[in-house]
């Protein structure tokens, strides 16, 4: 009897805990602020397919060639320079590391809160390296 109330109970938090969660899986909480990282990326290795900005998670959709691209590793850089406009602008760039050696061209979405580049300000345009518009962040 004692076996079955412990099945029991173990079968409930196992169901408890595979609960589906609908939070968004962040690949990076924040961007890094850097101008010498910033200077030294290269942007080469991918292509930037969509952008959309959401309150203030960007997401960004790339393709680049590789096998599956779930061991690529992207980090959002911003050039640490303030751009003396109405509204303010800022320059970022995509660092993607890409170490799949296949000719295939597949494409992955990262997403990053952005929150940081704002600062006090209400209105941000960012210049994202390798799109063509600008990203309006109020």
């Amino acid at each position: 009897m004692k076996n079955s109330i412990y099945c029991i109970l173990f079968s409930f938090l196992l169901i408890a805990c595979t609960e589906k969660n609908d939070t968004i899986n962040l690949e990076n909480e924040t961007v890094f602020i850097d101008n010498s990282l910033y200077q030294q990326t290269t942007t080469k290795n991918y292509t930037i397919t969509e952008v959309q900005l959401n309150e203030h998670l960007l997401n960004i959709k790339i393709s680049s060639s590789g096998c599956s691209g779930n061991s690529w590793n992207a980090i959002l850089i911003d050039a640490n320079e303030i751009l003396e406009s109405h509204p303010i602008q800022r320059n970022i760039k995509l660092a993607l590391e890409n170490n799949e050696d296949c000719l295939a061209v597949l494409g992955r979405e990262f997403t990053f809160d952005i929150t940081i580049l704002k600062e006090e300000f209400p209105e941000v345009i960012l210049n994202l390296e390798g799109w063509n518009n600008q990203i309006n962040f109020n």
